[in-house]
């Protein structure tokens, strides 16, 4: 029953924001920054992947701007990776499961110190899921989360 309210819950909240009435940016096609100084690399590197929506913020708390990409692993799966430059070279993560439908990026400072954090939810059919990760040493930290392995 718990569990049922906590979709709930999420799945209003994803409404909620969905409905914010934020406009497509000039640059974005689809939720894909084509435009970011990173996106390039993503294209060199995932070429024959659908990119689905990207999200730009400091991860690593360097100063610089970095890039997250969900893209189409699979005709069933979803990856996300971070893009960020490192010693004037061009780093890439290794990829992380994300959701299949209904995917959203999100930034929240949830515990007042940096870096910040990124929040990405989704659903795969009826499953609703999402996932609070930190970038930590290379990687997104998966600091907490409610439905996450059932939606991607």
């Amino acid at each position: 029953m718990l569990k049922k309210r906590m979709a709930l819950v999420l799945l209003c909240l994803l409404c909620i924001a969905g409905c914010s009435g934020e406009g497509q940016k000039e640059g974005t096609v689809n939720n894909v920054d084509t435009k970011h100084v990173l996106y390039e690399h993503f294209l060199a590197a995932y070429g024959d992947k659908k990119p689905l929506l990207t999200g730009v913020n400091d991860i690593n708390n360097d100063g610089l701007e970095d890039l997250i990409v969900i893209y189409q692993d699979t005709p069933t799966t979803n990856k996300m990776i971070a893009i960020w430059q490192e010693d004037g070279k061009v780093v890439i993560s290794e990829p992380t499961p994300a959701p299949v439908e209904n995917y959203r990026i999100e930034w929240r400072d949830i515990d007042d110190k940096d870096p910040i954090e990124l929040i990405v939810s989704g659903s795969k059919g009826v499953n609703v899921g999402y996932a609070i990760y930190r970038w930590e040493n290379h990687e997104f930290i998966n600091l907490f989360g409610e439905g996450m392995e059932d939606c991607c």
